[in-house]
């Protein structure tokens, strides 16, 4: 099994997936609505990390919840619990892919010390984490066999999307027109992923060259896209090793701008929302200071030349954009890997992880 399979094979799986809509949040939403929960923090550490603050934002769009993305650390260590929620009224969601992952499982157990609900979403659901959490949800991604996860990260979106459509139906936030609405209209955006993954293909071999030979990187989101950011910018570093930073898109030249020199490559990842009036007066910017910006987007807008642009479809509702805008960057990862002979299928350290038991 290669990373390549695993990003092909996401356009099937996502659909899987969102054939379950209408039983994988019966439990959740009776767990909400007995305990009348009002404040829901979502934890995980890498991908379910970059997932949760994706989630996060779902949860505060589509229900009448208030969502926190927080690392699990910060959870465990730090967290000091709102006098403004009763801990029956508090639910922690723990994001493990694997099932394995030490930090999460920790903070399930602190959650637990705290009198919180506790919730686990994984693919494992006979694991540790699962079995210690008072209810636990099939991620459904399917096996990734190798440590990269890609195919990880589109599937825990999209199911954190179908958890807040089902809360909001049930909270009456959402009508079931709407409801309905989404569902249909999600099913056809996710046909257009499959010209996504050949647009890309093609971006890549026309600039293969170029990105090959990256030595250091940014990468910029915002909105809905930060996630998406976060997300690339891991896929890239772990897989290819070159350094990156990762910024929201209004910071990235807050500063960090002093960073850069003629080797620095920038990527910028532009969808719907007000900042994507600041992307060609970004570009214009940066242009004085390296040749290497890439544009990654789904909008029809007017790019000053010097810029390398890559179209994706455009789909209809903002909230889906992420499941789009990721995959130019899980390809990139991976054809840098294999024309520099790098395999990803193993683990590359010569040491024993902690990160998971």
């Amino acid at each position: 099994m290669k990373i390549i399979d695993n990003i092909y094979d996401q356009p099937n799986r996502l659909q899987k997936i969102l054939n379950t809509h209408a039983t994988i949040a019966n439990d959740l939403t009776e767990l909400v609505t007995k305990n009348q929960i009002k404040k829901v923090y979502l934890t995980g550490s890498g991908t379910s990390y970059h997932a949760a603050t994706l989630i996060a934002m779902y949860f505060n769009k589509f229900t009448n919840l208030d969502a926190q993305a927080i690392i699990p650390g910060n959870f465990t260590n730090y967290l000091q619990p709102s006098p403004y929620f009763k801990a029956q009224e508090t639910l922690l969601i723990g994001i493990s892919q694997s099932g394995t992952s030490t930090s999460t499982l920790e903070a399930i157990r602190k959650a637990k010390k705290l009198n919180f609900n506790t919730v686990a979403i994984s693919e494992e659901t006979k694991s540790k984490i699962a079995q210690e959490s008072d209810l636990v949800i099939y991620l459904n991604t399917g096996d990734e066999v190798i440590p990269v996860e890609t195919r990880g990260y589109t599937s825990t979106i999209m199911l954190g999307l179908l958890l807040a459509l089902h809360l909001g139906l049930a909270q009456k936030v959402i009508t079931e027109e709407n409801y309905k609405k989404f569902l249909t209209q999600t099913e056809q955006e996710l046909k257009k992923l499959p010209t996504t993954l050949s647009n890309t293909e093609e971006f890549y071999l026309q600039h293969k060259n170029e990105l090959v030979t990256m030595k250091k990187g940014a990468i910029a989101g915002y909105g809905y896209n930060y996630a998406t950011a976060l997300e690339a910018y891991l896929k890239m570093y772990e897989t290819f090793h070159a350094p990156l930073t990762v910024h929201e898109f209004g910071e990235l030249l807050h500063g960090y701008e002093m960073a850069f020199d003629s080797e620095q490559y920038i990527f910028l990842i532009i969808a719907n929302g007000p900042e994507k009036e600041l992307a060609n007066k970004y570009l214009d910017f940066l242009k004085q200071v390296t040749k290497h910006l890439f544009v990654i987007t789904d909008q029809n807008l007017e790019f000053i030349p010097e810029a390398k642009v890559l179209k994706v479809p455009s789909l209809t509702y903002d909230e889906l954009s992420p499941f789009n805008l990721i995959i130019p960057f899980q390809i990139i990862a991976s054809r840098n890997c294999e024309a520099i002979g790098y395999d990803t299928a193993k683990y590359p350290l010569k040491i024993e992880s902690f990160a998971h038991f």
